[in-house]
Parts: C-alpha cells; sequence; structure tokens
C-alpha cells in the first residue's frame, strides 16, 4: 500500500513540475508597416508547418484568438490589442501538431507579452447558422485529410470537406461578432462560395434602393446571401452564450528576442 501511495505522490509531483510546451526558437517584433489609414497595410497571414508557426501583421487579439483556437470577437481585452501588429517566427524543433503549436504560443504570450488571461461564458449578440426546415444544398463530402478548395470558371470557388464549426471560424474573420454553428449538422460538405456574384447583386439593390449601408452591415448581407444561395442555411442575429478569452494583463512591448 505505501509502495503505490509513494507511486501516486511521485507522478502528481512530476505533472505538478512539468514545463509547459513551447517552442526551441522564437522571434516577435512589432511591424512597423502597418497603418491603420493605409488598408494596403493590413494583409496578415498565419502560416503552420508540423514543427514551425509564422504569424505576419497581426494584432494581440488575433495572435491570443489564433493560440486559444477562438474567434476573434471572443477575445476581450484593452483597446490596444487591436492597434499595434506583430510578426512571429517560431519553430518547434520537432514534429508537432496544431494543437500543440497553439499551446506553444499560449506559453510565448506568457513569456514575451506577459500575457495573464481567464476564460468566462459571456451572452453575446452572434450571428447564428441555422438549418431552414427546407434543408441545405450541401453535398456531404467524401474527401479526406484537410479541407480542398478550388476556383472554378463558372461557380466560383470549390470547398470539398468542409465542418460546419471551421466554416463559421472563416466567416468570423470578416464579422464584428462570432459566427456560431446551431445548424446541428454533423460531418464534413462540399459547396461553392460564389463571392463575387453575391457582391456585385447587393451592389445592384443598394444602387437601386438609393439609401447607403455600413461597411460591417454589407458584410452580413453577403454572407447572408452566399449561404442562403449556396448552402441553402440562414445566418441570422442571435443572443446566444459564449466562451469569451478575458486578457487581464498583457504588455504592449513585447520582451526582446
Amino acid at each position: 500500500m505505501r509502495l503505490i501511495l509513494s507511486v501516486f505522490l511521485a507522478a502528481s509531483a512530476l505533472a505538478q513540475n512539468s514545463d509547459p510546451p513551447a517552442f526551441d526558437a522564437t522571434s516577435v517584433k512589432i511591424n512597423p508597416q502597418f497603418s491603420l489609414d493605409n488598408r494596403a497595410t493590413w494583409l496578415n497571414t498565419v502560416d503552420t508547418t508540423p514543427g514551425s508557426l509564422t504569424i505576419r501583421n497581426f494584432n494581440l487579439a488575433m495572435i491570443v484568438a489564433w493560440a486559444y483556437h477562438v474567434q476573434r470577437p471572443q477575445v476581450s481585452g484593452p483597446a490596444w490589442i487591436e492597434s499595434q501588429r506583430y510578426d512571429i517566427f517560431a519553430k518547434a524543433g520537432r514534429t508537432v501538431s496544431e494543437d500543440e503549436l497553439r499551446q506553444m504560443l499560449q506559453t510565448l504570450l506568457a513569456e514575451r507579452f506577459k500575457l495573464a488571461v481567464h476564460r468566462e461564458s459571456r451572452r453575446l449578440d452572434v450571428l447564428a447558422m441555422l438549418l431552414p426546415k427546407a434543408g441545405h444544398k450541401m453535398t456531404p463530402s467524401q474527401t479526406e485529410g484537410p479541407t480542398q478548395n478550388r476556383q472554378d470558371p463558372v461557380h466560383g470557388m470549390v470547398l470539398e470537406g468542409v465542418g460546419l464549426g471551421e466554416f463559421a471560424n472563416e466567416l468570423s474573420r470578416d464579422v464584428e461578432v462570432p459566427v456560431v454553428d446551431m445548424t446541428g449538422l454533423k460531418g464534413r460538405f462540399d459547396f461553392t462560395f460564389n463571392v463575387q456574384k453575391y457582391v456585385s447583386a447587393l451592389r445592384a439593390r443598394i444602387m437601386a434602393d438609393g439609401k447607403p449601408i455600413s461597411e460591417s452591415d454589407a458584410r452580413v448581407m453577403v454572407m447572408q446571401d452566399i449561404l442562403a444561395g449556396e448552402l441553402g442555411l440562414q445566418l441570422e442575429p442571435r443572443k446566444a452564450p459564449v466562451d469569451v478569452i478575458v486578457i487581464d494583463h498583457a504588455e504592449k512591448s513585447p520582451v526582446e528576442n
């Protein structure tokens, strides 16, 4: 009995003392080219390999969202986390999954930005993806592995092997509230996503109506039209409980490389 107890105590101590996953080599720099007044400087990307992470021109809110695998509107903190942009280059030194890269980025943020966060549930305005009674227009996918996309000269972008939760996350990049999948549909799907077709149609409607609308409202309207026309889904504003990553503390200037 004493031997068993000592084994459990040793295992517990080991678990408590284990270091969080971390990158072997990192570079964190403020992006000097970004200007809020110049849209040409707004382009941002995140690229991963099984052993590295490259983030270009992300503000801290976007970085935290990627690290904790939430949508950008699910990050709450001081106003400056939306303004300053950063470039991060990090290598793991071994083959790791994307989930491990996210955990390593959390460690980097704690070390270089002195980031402290907590998670809480808040009832927020969201855009809900809903399944109408008539059903959807998507095709169950036979694609294995990562999502595939290709351009079709007639239909626009063809997406294959898309999970709707993943798709909601992508839609959230262009709106100011979380996008939540409430369809109840499981699995992965194939469908087309012809943005230009619906942008042109919306532009014609706005010109005919003669009433100006905000850029954010126009984005939502285009999304609603695409989801209804191409996927057979509805996108409606609602209130819903959402997990939020709250930034308790962060340094605007990261610790030097």
